[in-house]
């Protein structure tokens, strides 16, 4: 194995280390900001933040009030009157990571239990996803 000397004045990208791929935070606001403005009346529609790095301490306590792994990033509960009033759920992922297994165990109680269960990290094919869901409406296009 070869060493390399390190180089005080070029950053990490330049001296050959990769960048992590980008984190799904601005993914999470560009649906989260669809949804405000262009959601189908009558849905409830919340975000479960529970996958941000936190304390020890912090996790502990939201453990032992309930939060479990696995449960996706938006909750969509549509009314009544809907053709399928189960609640959706939507995972949005960073591009080429996959789903934890306690992710894809929730994904695979949703099929069991037909209840609307989708996974993407790409903002148009999100919004194609909650259209054909009917929590958009439909006239939104994406540019």
């Amino acid at each position: 194995m070869s060493e390399r000397q390190l180089h005080l004045f070029r950053s990490r990208r330049q001296r050959g280390v990769a960048a992590p791929p980008p984190l799904e935070f601005k993914l999470h606001c560009a649906v989260a900001d669809t949804l405000r403005r262009w959601a189908t009346p009558n849905w409830v529609i919340t975000h479960f933040p529970a996958g941000e790095r936190r304390d020890a301490v912090t996790g502990a306590r939201l453990k032992r009030m309930g939060v479990v792994p696995g449960i996706p990033d938006f909750l969509l509960f549509p009314p009544v009157e809907a053709p399928d009033h189960h609640c959706h759920f939507l995972e949005l992922k960073r591009p080429g990571s996959a789903l934890s297994e306690h992710q894809a165990g929730f994904a695979l109680w949703c099929q069991l239990n037909n209840y609307p269960h989708a996974v993407t990290s790409d903002y148009r094919n999100a919004v194609r996803i909650l259209q054909a869901w009917g929590a958009l409406r439909t006239g939104v296009n994406v540019q």
